[in-house]
């Protein structure tokens, strides 16, 4: 056991470290280097603010980025064996910061002026969240995707529905996935929400109380997230304290476990030989060691049962912040065991259940097979009444007791039962009765929106397919992006414009739907519209070629959670991805989107103060 002394304890004449059990209990560095990368950019965004307000110098800060960025490409390249891991030094935060001091020397041991490991810990688990939420968001729609293409090739076949596990209404297949589709789709949301309700910056809330150094707070959270960067926590004791975006996160977890979970049970069934309505891939199936015929879905099984173990990290979450007072605890160490697992968890969940739906097909034979039975289309024949003229709850009496003449009569389904039997319960049912009756005809009947049936699911898969396709067009451009933006040629024109965006002295994201924009626009010489003057600025900023400039003039206006996830689904409704949004200013598209926004909210913001929320909001 090491015998140096933790740089938290000189007060003391010994610390854990000096005993292997204790050093064993105290550590988190088994489970938090994960959040190695999150530490060192929010220590080197800490070091910008530091130099900002005149408390390092800038050689001070060219040391710290220096050291930081060498020791990302140590772990990046070394992982669990780099050297700098000391289990002495507890946790990521220490070891980091020790092992920059080695490197820098006294640069590195003012990295943490102003600073304390609450609010240091409190940063990294909220940008370890951001990027946790942006991974999940794309494994929701890899699901959805999958069940996109299942309805895209067997959505049309007819099949029951189920409510108590008995038979209820007539469905097509694609409307029980587009009914998954939405469910997901409702997951993918509560995580996205996580995102944009925790986007606050704790730095600066020190140990508990703040500090008396002049830090710049706001200017932190800029170096963090760009110019529209994450505001600072409204308070230093209960910034460091809390762990809401824990809480908050691990929950969105569970409900997207608990829908897999549902999903798993209900295809489960569909496999059995009793239904036998699915049939999933080989690879995801596994034999008995003792019966040769056996295809059981432990896969699916599996899904159903990790649930529990993300449930289990809520309870654990909760339970352990129940009990704790106000100000920072060593219990919320704990939070990331957590956190960590059950994100694992839901996103091993997310990618198997993407494998299983794409590998599934419905068995229309075996359906089709039984689907007469079980009077699934009783509702339609109430339905074919009250178009008659008569009351629903007449019809529903009138319906029963046809149902119980068919049972009497030992008739199987409606459709066998004379007109002239019906009729003797209700004179209003005709012969026409017949294109009311059997599945096939009640799925081509249902028109209310939403519906279940062959337009339903259609319009439904249209839209879906649409946030798939944008989506993935998304993730392609990015990809184009970053093989293109590296290195990005300047003439002599876009050296013009870069000087006069100099002499603007205004941020990018804070110039479109502005004045000053549009003298730029006429500097550019207005032979490019509007939107290409923008995305050539916006290009050469990703290349490194634009200069970086000062704050923007105002913040973004300040919306509440829903508004936020609002204005996110129109812009990728409007232009496939927040990625995108580059090519949202000076179109159509933006101008559906700003027009949409307002009137859905009933707010009268400007297309500039839409563009800076979106601005922020892909950050």
């Amino acid at each position: 056991m090491s015998s140096a002394r933790k740089p938290w304890e000189h007060a003391k004449a010994g610390g854990s470290e000096h005993d292997e059990l204790a050093a064993r209990f105290v550590e988190s560095l088994s489970y938090d280097t994960r959040m190695y990368k999150h530490d060192i950019a929010g220590s080197i965004a800490h070091a910008r603010m530091l130099q900002k307000v005149g408390l390092i110098t800038a050689d001070d800060l060219s040391e710290i980025e220096r050291g930081l960025t060498e020791i990302r490409g140590e772990i990046d390249e070394q992982g669990a064996a780099w050297p700098g891991w000391k289990v002495e030094l507890e946790d990521v935060h220490m070891c980091i910061e020790a092992a920059l001091i080695e490197k820098v020397g006294d640069p590195g041991r003012k990295l943490h002026t102003g600073r304390s490991r609450n609010d240091q810990v409190a940063l990294d688990l909220r940008l370890w969240v951001d990027d946790a939420t942006a991974e999940m968001d794309t494994l929701c729609v890899d699901l959805i995707a999958a069940y996109v293409s299942v309805a895209e090739r067997d959505g049309d076949v007819v099949m029951p529905s189920y409510t108590h596990l008995q038979r209820a209404q007539p469905i097509v297949a694609g409307g029980e996935l587009m009914a998954w589709c939405a469910a997901v789709g409702r997951c993918r949301n509560r995580i996205r929400l996580v995102r944009a309700f925790h986007n606050q910056n704790p730095l600066g809330s020190g140990a508990i109380a703040g500090s008396s150094l002049p830090l710049d707070r706001e200017a932190t959270g800029e170096f963090l997230r760009g110019e529209a960067g994450w505001t600072p926590t409204d308070n230093s004791i209960d910034a460091t304290a809390n762990r809401d975006v824990a809480l908050d996160y691990v929950y969105a977890l569970s409900m997207t476990a608990m829908t897999l979970s549902r999903w798993a049970e209900q295809w489960i069934i569909y496999m059995t030989a009793e239904f036998g309505f699915i049939r999933i891939g080989d690879a995801f199936t596994t034999g008995s060691s003792m019966m040769p015929q056996k295809r059981n879905p432990d896969m699916l099984e599996l899904i159903r049962g990790r649930c529990g173990n993300v449930y289990g990290s809520l309870t654990s979450l909760l339970t352990m912040c129940k009990g704790i007072t106000i100000g920072y605890n060593r219990d919320l160490q704990e939070d990331k065991r957590h956190v960590f697992a059950a994100h694992d968890t839901v996103r091993d969940c997310l990618m198997m259940a993407a494998a299983i739906a794409r590998s599934a097909s419905f068995n229309a034979e075996r359906i089709n097979a039984g689907l007469d039975r079980g009077f699934a289309d009783a509702t339609s024949l109430a339905e074919y009444l009250v178009n008659k003229g008569v009351p629903f709850r007449t019809a529903h009496q009138h319906v029963g007791a046809i149902v119980r003449m068919c049972d009497e009569k030992g008739v199987a389904s409606l459709t066998k039962l004379d007109v002239a039997d019906m009729k003797t319960v209700c004179d209003k049912i005709g012969k026409d009765v017949a294109e009311w009756l059997g599945p096939a005809n009640v799925v081509k009947r249902y028109r209310s929106s939403g519906n279940a049936g062959l337009s339903g699911y259609k319009e439904a898969l249209a839209v879906w397919k649409d946030l798939v396709g944008g989506h993935a067009d998304a993730k392609e451009a990015g990809s184009v992006q970053a093989s293109l933006f590296g290195d990005v040629d300047v003439s002599d024109e876009d050296e013009a414009l870069i000087t006069a965006y100099r002499e603007l002295g205004r941020t990018l994201d804070d110039l479109p739907y502005t004045d000053e924009f549009e003298a730029l626009y006429k500097a550019a010489g207005g032979e490019r519209s509007r939107s290409d003057v923008l995305r050539r600025l916006m290009n050469m900023r990703k290349a490194g070629k634009l200069p970086r400039l000062g704050r923007a003039l105002e913040k973004p206006p300040v919306l509440d959670g829903e508004q936020e996830a609002l204005l996110m689904d129109l812009v990728i409704e409007h232009a496939g991805s927040l990625s995108l949004r580059d090519q949202l200013p000076y179109s159509e598209a933006f101008d559906a989107v700003a027009t949409a926004f307002n009137a859905r909210t009933g707010l009268q913001l400007s297309e500039h103060q839409i563009w800076r929320v979106i601005a922020k909001l892909a950050k």
